[in-house]
């Protein structure tokens, strides 16, 4: 193949991303190992396409003296575990500059700020390096704020603040809301969030090879994580929150209490498993919602892909719940609409995972109690 005399590392790397293609079509989309039904091998077609968009706006775009903050998923671009009910942004930033983040909280009822170091395996983001969450900061009576970001915190100042690690890669700002509709779901819903480098950088440089290079590299990198190098969801990960056993989920489980290295929230109490149903069977998960910031169950493809939230309901947060006379909750996941409350719908998906979040809660929440039954048995 031809080298362009004009950018020829760029060029180097462009063509290590049409060779990635085709194995990602072979080792990833077609793989019989990971995809058996129809629905997954579409879904995975899909899937690829929304990670190679969000790969140049999180990597070939991303500059950390300019920095700009990117809406990590959308009802559109969903990946690695989603969430309707949570708005998240990432920019990259360098460990040598110093960052103002500003904006205002809205309707969120929790907000965490996240710096990620790199990580090993070319994922957007590597361990914590530091983190704060709302209950950390303070905000102006009209809601609005102000986070400095930097290795030292400035001489008199008194304001939210976050130190910066001399290999800082990434941060993440996740906004969860318990609101009916789901944010994701209300097209007018929105995050006001802005982030600027006040080091003294100037405007940005006229691109080079050797940077597009660069940028190109590690975007290829990790579109590879992210399909080829995923472990097929029918192989024991090991992760502690997660059931081995079908239609069931495991007993809720936090990073941050386990000591564990962790490139995800550190304030969330996990628990995952997977449904396999029949036409006529219905999964139940019955138990109690601890109180916390934040609690919501949802359904995922096995790309780890929210199914459809905007016309079908395929999660449910605190706010949404029916509970019973009791406080406890019902949710009901079916293929077919069952007549009763909390209906979790797969889309005519055989089967896919399960997952929880509670967000600081109060106490250890309980593992939900799951039962297969008839959906016919069902009464409201």
């Amino acid at each position: 193949m031809a080298e362009s005399i004009h950018a020829p590392r760029s060029t180097a790397v462009f063509d290590e991303l049409i060779a990635l293609l085709p194995e990602i079509r072979d080792n990833y989309v077609n793989d019989p190992a990971r995809f058996t039904d129809a629905v997954d091998v579409v879904e995975a077609l899909r899937y690829a396409w929304q990670i190679l968009g969000a790969a140049s706006e999180f990597y070939v775009e991303a500059d950390p003296e300019h920095p700009r903050f990117a809406s990590i998923v959308t009802p559109v671009r969903k990946m690695q575990g989603d969430n309707p009910d949570a708005i998240y942004h990432l920019s990259r930033i360098r460990g040598d500059l110093d960052y103002r983040v500003f904006g205002h909280r809205g309707q969120a009822c929790y907000t965490s700020f996240t710096i990620h170091g790199r990580a090993d395996d070319g994922g957007m983001a590597g361990p914590v390096l530091a983190d704060a969450n709302t209950n950390d900061w303070s905000y102006n009576d009209d809601g609005t704020y102000e986070v400095v970001i930097a290795a030292e915190r400035p001489d008199g100042h008194t304001g939210n603040f976050l130190e910066l690690a001399a290999d800082a890669h990434i941060v993440i700002v996740r906004n969860y809301f318990e609101l009916q509709p789901s944010v994701q779901a209300d097209p007018l819903s929105n995050v006001a969030i802005a982030i600027e480098c006040t080091s003294p950088v100037g405007p940005p440089a006229t691109l080079t090879d050797e940077v597009l290079a660069e940028r190109m590299s590690e975007a290829v990198t990790w579109v590879r994580q992210v399909t080829v190098g995923q472990s097929p969801v029918s192989e024991s990960r090991g992760v502690p929150f997660v059931s081995e056993t079908p239609n069931d989920v495991a007993t809720p489980f936090s990073f941050r209490d386990s000591g564990m290295p962790v490139p995800g929230a550190v304030d969330i109490h996990y628990s995952m498993g997977r449904w396999d149903l029949a036409d006529d069977e219905a999964l139940v998960m019955t138990g109690s919602i601890p109180p916390a910031q934040f609690t919501n169950v949802m359904l995922w493809n096995k790309h780890m892909q929210t199914l459809e939230y905007r016309h079908r309901q395929s999660s449910l947060n605190a706010s949404q719940v029916h509970l019973e006379a009791d406080g406890s909750y019902r949710i009901v996941i079916a293929h077919r609409d069952p007549g009763v409350p909390n209906w979790l719908d797969t889309d005519n998906h055989p089967t896919g995972s399960i997952f929880w979040r509670f967000l600081l809660p109060e106490t250890d929440p309980p593992k939900p109690e799951c039962v297969v039954v008839k959906v016919d048995s069902l009464t409201g």
